[in-house]
């Protein structure tokens, strides 16, 4: 394409001739500068043209001739066409060259001593440029209007017009589409010039096709198009100025030209608006590490052809490191659901944590976008908005069930924890900072800091612990532990094992432990020496309860045996039944004696517990098997000499 360039330059350029023309002046008759603050987010140019009273052509190629009340002066040549051309300045994908895009072109045509020219002004708008990018040193629009009478004698010119710009193109080292568009124009031109037919500007250049600015109204020029001895142009511009302040987004022709009402001459409206950067709105759903990438690659090869600028290649990268952190975090999840119920409870909890440390990551992100960007009008307008969508598809993914809810809880606690010393300054703030922390399985304290999260969670769980037992526990373990353990102190035992429970600070609970279970062990010294005392005094017991019952049980069978021998036998099988009864209350105290002889192979509590009961109970049932024989016949029973 460069050759082809090259050769076509050396052709034009032998033609050029002396340029030398008859003058129409391009008078700015008006001039608005819409009162919106562009930043420089707003960055793409597009340029409207509307061409009016094309009619009125004729009028300014006759008095080029004669004056506006001068006599027609006698030339040698005749005038053969009307060019119209705009120079664009400050253009990036040009290169920041000075552009000369050829607008229209009219052959003129002479009936006797006047001038004609038909000029088609009824198309209703021409886009020259749209959504192209301005260069970032410099963020003005510039536009320059020239009208050009050209005689049958100076036909050269519009070569020499096609050449210099195919010579400014020419030093481009990569010419975009939108620059070859151009050198299509100017081929279009030399046509229409060789077949004398009208040429109007009809490629319009975009970059962006099909994407969705956000555009409105910068600036607008009205040229007119008069002889050179018109000096004042008289444009009425109350009603024109309202309405464009009433329509920043898109003008009407017909409306353009009413609100104007100009009638003398030719004139041409140059309508500049500028577009504001939008970015590639992405849905939680979408995000992947392959589209990232392919989302960096499209940002790099724009930057690189120079449609973005240097703050928005900044910010898209930053963006860039942001969605990677939100596709860790959804990989992470996506793990968790799959695995939950098939996994052990620390596989689970690697993965719950890895959900944390990267939704922490993205809130901390944005903390620090939001305090380094603050016043980056960039930023704020486009790439904010951008975070919070991403941010918010993140909460609701963290919606799923109540792991991934306590999740997002903890994060959020331990976020406030790190910026609101206050909301951790009293005992209750801090009891509901440690229920959040706690809310879900983490992996070990090793594990945990190994990574910047993990050792944020640890600090800030420890920090509280630590307050949290100085301040509710401390004193009452201290008290517990140099307590005497017995009876009348187990409340206090009791109620400082209460709150512990109640509290979510493990360290606590651990420290509670620990002196309760001091406690315990002297508690259960206390108990053995009471249980060692009443084991001795059952024993005492149980021996007279055995010299006691002994002689009770053999005066009862002594009776039982004059009983059997002065009784008929009718009574035989009664007698028979209380020599049972009697047998057993024998063998009761036989156990009771036995028992009573026991020696504990060791002494301990439940040991000497378990003793004292069965003894207790022994002396009982004796007690009971004498009241059953006692009921049964009073008259055997009486033994008063045995006591």
């Amino acid at each position: 394409m460069r050759k082809i360039l090259l050769a076509l330059l050396a052709l034009l350029v032998c033609q050029q001739a002396v340029f030398a023309q008859r003058t129409i002046e391009t008078r700015l008759g008006y001039s608005y500068n819409d009162d919106f603050e562009f930043s420089d987010e707003w960055q793409y140019l597009s340029t409207d043209i509307y061409l009016f009273n094309g009619n009125k052509f004729t009028r300014v190629l006759n008095e080029l001739e004669t004056g506006r009340r001068k006599p027609k002066k006698k030339y040698g040549n005749v005038l053969e066409y009307l060019m119209i051309t705009a120079q664009l300045k400050n253009m990036k994908v040009f290169g920041n060259d000075d552009i000369v895009y050829p607008l229209y072109n009219f052959a003129v045509e002479q009936d006797r001593n006047d001038y004609k020219t038909q000029v088609s002004d009824h198309q209703e708008v021409v886009r020259i440029i749209d959504k192209m990018p301005l260069g970032s040193a410099n963020n003005n629009i510039d536009a320059v209007i020239n009208a050009k009478a050209i005689t049958n004698g100076q036909s050269d010119q519009v070569f020499n017009l096609v050449a210099n710009q195919l010579m400014a193109i020419s030093k481009l080292t990569t010419p975009s589409g939108a620059v070859l568009s151009l050198v299509g124009e100017f081929g279009n031109l030399l046509n229409a010039r060789a077949s004398r037919k009208e040429y109007k500007f009809s490629s319009t250049i975009r970059l962006y096709e099909g994407q969705d600015f956000d555009t409105r109204l910068h600036s607008v020029r009205i040229y007119v198009f008069v002889p050179n001895d018109v000096k004042k142009v008289d444009i009425k511009t109350v009603k024109l100025a309202d309405y464009l302040q009433k329509n920043p987004n898109k003008l009407d022709r017909r409306q353009l030209e009413e609100m104007t009402g100009y009638k003398d001459y030719p004139y041409m409206v140059v309508a500049n608006y500028k577009s504001l950067y939008k970015m590639d709105v992405l849905t939680g759903d979408e995000i992947t590490l392959d589209l990232i990438e392919k989302r960096k690659q499209k940002i790099q090869a724009a930057y690189e052809q120079q449609l973005i600028n240097d703050e928005t290649y900044r910010q898209e990268k930053l963006f860039i490191e942001y969605l990677r952190s939100f596709a860790d975090m959804k990989q992470n999840l996506n793990t968790y659901r799959l695995n939950y119920r098939n996994n052990s409870a620390d596989i689970n909890a690697k993965n719950l944590f890895g959900i944390v440390q990267e939704y922490k990551r993205l809130k901390g992100i944005f903390d620090a976008r939001q305090k380094e960007f603050a016043k980056n009008s960039t930023y704020q307008n486009i790439f904010r908005k951008e975070y919070e969508n991403i941010l918010t598809n993140a909460d609701l993914y963290l919606e799923g069930d109540h792991n991934l809810k306590n999740g997002k809880m903890l994060v959020n606690t331990l976020r406030e924890l790190e910026n609101d010393p206050k909301s951790w300054n009293t005992p209750e703030k801090r009891e509901a900072a440690l229920a959040r922390l706690h809310a879900i399985e983490l992996p070990k304290p090793e594990v945990l800091t190994a990574s910047v999260e993990g050792e944020a969670i640890v600090r800030l769980t420890q920090k509280l612990e630590e307050q949290q037992y100085a301040e509710v526990f401390q004193k009452d373990v201290q008290r517990l532990g140099s307590t005497e353990a017995n009876d009348e102190t187990m409340p206090q035992r009791n109620a400082l094992l209460e709150k512990a429970s109640a509290s979510k600070c493990q360290a606590c609970r651990e420290k509670v432990r620990e002196v309760i279970t001091d406690y315990n062990k002297r508690y259960d010294s206390f108990k053995l020496k009471q249980a060692l005392k009443k084991k001795e005094e059952l024993n005492q017991h149980a021996e007279a309860t055995v010299f006691k019952f002994l002689k009770r049980q053999l005066c009862i069978e002594n009776n039982l045996q004059t009983a059997s021998a002065t009784t008929d036998d009718a009574l035989d099988q009664y007698i028979s039944r209380m020599h049972e009864k009697n047998a057993e209350l024998g063998k009761s105290i036989q156990m009771l004696d036995a028992m009573n002889k026991v020696e504990l192979s060791e002494e301990r509590l439940d040991k000497v517990l378990e003793y004292n009961a069965r003894l207790q109970h022994q002396v009982q049932e004796v007690e009971k098997n004498f009241e059953v024989l006692y009921t049964l016949d009073k008259g055997l029973c009486s033994c008063d000499e045995a006591g």
